[in-house]
């Protein structure tokens, strides 16, 4: 063999055995550093970073993949709110810098990796969450760092942090709490001195999903959750009830979609987008809409007042479109309302699916055809216990599938009118004031050519059963056979009773007593009819019809 050949064979022999050497050095340093006296370093640093003290368990080291391995992890929650965990979790991987580690048995962090943690979110009734203070110590961390890492901001001080099927329950005072699962955050670059982006996924109570992804930062020192943002949102099926934004006796319910964007310069919030609500329940006692409602939104909130507007919001079902403008504000626990809903010309056809969530139900077997609605309402305080007030009318539609004629038979009867499975209604128009004990209903007015006005107040329980005090002054029927015709010449005469039953299968019973005292008034007043007939034998006529049909 030559001596060059002999000389470069010998080189790499040489090199082989430095490599060997290194790679058992590299695998035996787990076992030759006990990488457990590095714990309280970095529970250290892990606190400083968090502002909440850390505690962890047995320590693994990954020379390799160049991060420590934590067998258990625990962050203390704000004593303000509680003394259980923050943050728990069964395992924790920590990316730090190898040279440090190894040389000046320095930890410098630069990933955090949390797998399945449980996640406790807690606001007080002055409107603080135990988040907001997370993080206010690492300003002094950050400069005190030597060095930063390559390509980052000397003040990046995490340069990955995620977090993965986590497990967040939300307490709000007296509340159920509300429990997200399958919880992922995203951060890059997080640092306190310059923005960096983020996305965070959950799964909501009642099985819908959140997604938010964009932009925040730079985190304030103050409040967490005061930091500037700029994020695209999107919700899907959010559960009013499931998700604690309405307690289950309040009657409010449904599922809302949700997208749009969310931003935030820490002291103003602004939300722009569009919501679809399906299956919304309005009032306690209602029942959920048959059609979806679609919004266009824009809304503006005070962070430090806790309160904000909702702008000219865009409400339709269909081709009904309203507008809806107020204000909203958070006391305590509560959510108060204060908004204005103002509709013109409203096709009926497309509201009619949508009554029921107001806790107004038609006749069983019947529905409104044809027509155009306005509505003035107003809706004023706590979501629990909303108050709804205002005035609709209704011109051109047609009452299909019930019998009012029929239902109504011991007047109908005297105005000579027959029973009829359509009714065309001229006008109808009401005051309203629906709160959680039922509908009270005031000035009602309901105009139809062939039968002739109602009128009345009532209320509607919250389990549908009616109780009105009307007024009907029907029209009535040419010829001899109208026995009001032959008391009054065709003028009619107004005559009490009473709605009773339930919305949906209402009974028209005569108020006899009333009845009988309008119809001794006309007859003695007044002179004989045309056909020969007494007023007092038409009377007689009249009484014994409604002692039979009462």
């Amino acid at each position: 063999m030559p001596g060059a050949v002999r000389k470069k064979f010998g080189i790499l022999k040489i090199l082989g055995i430095v490599v060997l050497l290194l790679v058992i050095a590299i695998l035996a340093l787990p076992f030759v550093l006990d990488i457990n006296k590095f714990r309280p370093a970095l529970e250290s640093k892990l606190s400083d970073a968090l502002g909440r003290e850390v505690k962890m368990g047995n320590l693994k080291l990954s020379i390799l993949r160049g991060s420590l391995g934590v067998d258990d992890i625990i962050v203390a929650d704000n004593p303000a709110f509680s003394r259980s965990p923050f943050l728990s979790a069964k395992s924790l991987k920590v990316r730090v810098k190898l040279k440090p580690l190894i040389i000046s048995k320095e930890i410098r962090i630069t990933g955090i990796y949390l797998d399945r943690p449980a996640i406790t979110l807690v606001r007080s009734s002055s409107g603080k969450w135990n988040i907001s203070d997370l993080g206010s110590e690492t300003e002094t961390r950050e400069n005190k760092a030597p060095e930063s890492s390559e390509g980052l901001s000397e003040k990046a001080f995490i340069e990955e942090l995620k977090i993965t099927g986590g497990r967040v329950t939300i307490i709000e005072g007296s509340r159920k709490s509300s429990i997200y699962e399958d919880v992922s955050i995203a951060v890059n670059n997080l640092s306190s001195s310059t923005s960096f982006p983020f996305t965070i996924a959950a799964t909501l109570p009642g099985g819908g999903q959140f997604n938010l992804h964009g932009n925040a930062g730079p985190l304030s020192k103050d409040d967490l959750l005061t930091s500037p943002m700029a994020a695209a949102l999107a919700v899907n099926h959010f559960d009013l009830v499931a998700s604690g934004f309405a307690t289950p006796d309040s009657g409010l319910s449904g599922l809302v979609d949700f997208s749009g964007t969310a931003i935030s310069d820490g002291k103003q919030a602004k939300s722009k987008g569009y919501a679809n609500a399906e299956r919304l329940q309005i009032v306690r006692g209602g029942s959920p809409a048959g059609k979806p409602i679609w919004m266009e939104y824009l809304l503006n909130y005070d962070l430090s007042q806790r309160k904000g507007t909702l702008s000219n919001a865009k409400v339709q079902s269909g081709n009904a479109t309203a507008h809806l403008n107020g204000t909203y504000s958070i006391v305590g626990e509560k959510l108060n309302l204060r908004m204005k809903l103002h509709g013109t010309n409203m096709p009926v056809s497309d509201l009619t699916a949508l009554l029921p969530a107001f806790g107004v139900t038609l006749p069983k077997g019947a529905s409104l055809q044809g027509g155009l609605m306005n509505a003035d309402l107003a809706a004023e305080g706590p979501v629990e216990k909303l108050a709804i007030s205002g005035k609709a009318e209704v011109s051109k539609t047609r009452l299909v599938g019930f019998d009012l004629s029929g239902k109504m038979a011991a007047l109908a009867t005297l105005a000579g009118i027959q029973s009829n499975q359509q009714t065309e209604i001229e006008k109808f128009e009401s005051s309203m004031n629906l709160t959680p004990t039922g509908i009270q209903v005031s000035n009602l007015l309901l105009i139809m050519p062939a039968l002739g006005e109602l009128s009345g107040n009532g209320n509607i329980a919250p389990d549908q059963t009616l109780d009105f005090v009307m007024l009907a002054k029907l029209k009535p029927a040419d010829g001899a056979g109208s026995i009001l015709s032959r008391m009054t010449k065709g003028s009619g005469i107004p005559l009490p009773f009473f709605v009773r039953g339930t919305a949906s299968d209402p009974a028209f019973l005569p108020d006899t007593k009333n009845a009988a005292r309008s119809l001794l008034g006309s007859a003695l007043t007044g002179k004989e009819s045309d056909e020969g007939h007494s007023k007092g034998g038409a009377i007689g006529d009249a009484l014994r019809g409604l002692i039979k049909k009462k």
